[in-house]
């Protein structure tokens, strides 16, 4: 196939570029079209609680993805993720993604017996802590979960900044675990610029939700999912 159409549907601007990015790498030849509704985590009582009418406001954008002819629709906006993991491949006729789904996958088959779960916002790191630990259970697998949150990297930071924060705190965390994590995990996709720059510093993986999508996204349309 070539030049497959990948929808994003974005609950905040902020998640775009690093899927994008992540898309555009693994597969130079798409054609990223972006779908935002800025108010879907505006309009939530609470985190993670998703109403009828923001679940049909979500389903609709994922609707217009896949009637609009898309290949392949990322969720970039974690909260939301249980909408597309409502979806059925063979019935939508392209695969629909939660943000952290393919992550999730990704970090349960390396079966750590340690993650570190690294977050910007308490909300995030719960709600992301929370569903890993139900895929590991799931699968049978006994794993220790640190969730830290990085309160710094919620600011507009350049990558550079942002990976010299990240590290820094994943150094502490570290040192006062008093032994290397098997895995890093990093739960938002603001996050995921300085991915690449923790892997050169770190001798444990470090994953994010971006790159994983994009490998999955990438995979199945070359195996002709649609």
């Amino acid at each position: 196939m070539t030049n497959p159409k990948i929808a994003l549907v974005s609950a905040t601007a902020l998640a775009i570029e690093p899927a994008a990015t992540a898309i555009r790498a693994a597969m130079p030849e798409s054609d990223l079209w972006n779908l935002l509704d800025d108010r879907l985590l505006q309009d939530m009582e609470q985190p993670g609680t998703i109403s009828e009418p923001l679940a049909a406001r979500m389903d609709g954008l994922i609707e217009t993805a896949l009637k609009g002819g898309a290949d392949g629709v990322l969720l970039t906006c974690s909260q939301y993720g249980s909408r597309a993991d409502e979806r059925d491949l063979a019935a939508d006729g392209a695969a629909v993604f939660s943000a952290d789904g393919p992550l999730f996958d990704a970090t349960v088959a390396l079966a750590p017996s340690t993650v570190l779960l690294v977050a910007s916002l308490d909300a995030a790191a719960a709600d992301s802590s929370a569903r890993l630990q139900q895929a590991f259970d799931a699968a049978g697998i006994a794993t220790a979960i640190l969730p830290i949150v990085v309160a710094d990297a919620a600011r507009p930071l350049s990558v550079a900044e942002l990976t010299g924060v990240l590290s820094e705190a994943i150094a502490r965390a570290t040192a006062e675990a008093g032994r290397l994590f098997d895995a890093i995990v990093l739960a938002q996709y603001s996050l995921a610029p300085a991915a690449e720059g923790l892997r050169s510093q770190s001798p444990s993986p470090v994953l994010d939700g971006p790159s994983a999508a994009a490998a999955r996204l990438r995979d199945i349309i070359a195996g002709g999912a649609r």
